[in-house]
């Protein structure tokens, strides 16, 4: 059976993964790994073991991984979780094994590849809670039209990483998708698809386990 890693939240003294995310990949058929930081020392041999990777979501990263003070960011994601799960990304970029950032994974990979973020949006949309509906405007990787999405994050892509592409944004021109070009899947959402059946999450699960090999 193939393995895929989901990362994990965590504190001093637990870590924490919503259970939607092991519902989902085991109604796929898959095993989920859950990573956490601990595991850093093994960040090779986990590449080597799993299919896929999945950034699960989490709080706000420190704006020092991208040159900025704080001046909104608020439930700051420990360090070490951030550390660990760029130096995954490292490792794993060059495999082209799929990788799905969530939320605060699509963040990571946007500050990653040398992005940021706006600490706190301030539209007239609320992204905080509830649904609102989004663009997508590329063909990779779902299908053009207008969809609607759950929302839960107060801070969003800003200046795009190197080589990073959106294909969606929200009614007020926040990105809520981008994928990295010239690899077979490496892409972030900013909504979580783990939490709903909606059709563009159930579209977005599909393409991510169809380039599993």
């Amino acid at each position: 059976m193939k393995l895929i890693g989901i990362t994990s939240s965590l504190d001093d003294k637990k870590i924490f993964l919503r259970r939607e995310y092991i519902s989902k990949i085991v109604s796929f058929g898959y095993l989920p790994l859950i990573i956490s930081s601990e595991m850093i020392n093994f960040q090779r041999e986990i590449t080597n073991e799993i299919s896929a990777l999945i950034i699960s979501g989490g709080g706000d990263i420190n704006p020092c991984f991208y040159g900025e003070e704080n001046t909104a960011s608020y439930n700051i994601v420990p360090d070490e979780r951030v550390l660990a799960e760029m130096e995954l990304l490292r490792i794993f970029i060059s495999t082209n094994k799929p990788v799905l950032g969530i939320c605060y994974g699509m963040q990571l990979i946007n500050i990653f590849l040398k992005g940021s973020l706006y600490q706190n949006i301030e539209t007239s949309l609320n992204h905080k809670e509830g649904l609102h509906k989004i663009e997508i405007f590329d063909d990779f990787p779902l299908q053009k039209g207008i969809f609607t999405v759950n929302s839960s994050h107060h801070q969003a892509v800003k200046r795009l990483g190197e080589g990073l592409k959106p294909f969606c944004k929200s009614e007020d021109g926040i990105i809520e998708g981008i994928y990295l070009k010239h690899h077979p899947f490496f892409v972030g959402v900013q909504w979580h698809p783990e939490r709903d059946s909606s059709e563009v999450s159930n579209l977005l699960w599909q393409n991510f386990i169809k380039r599993i090999k």
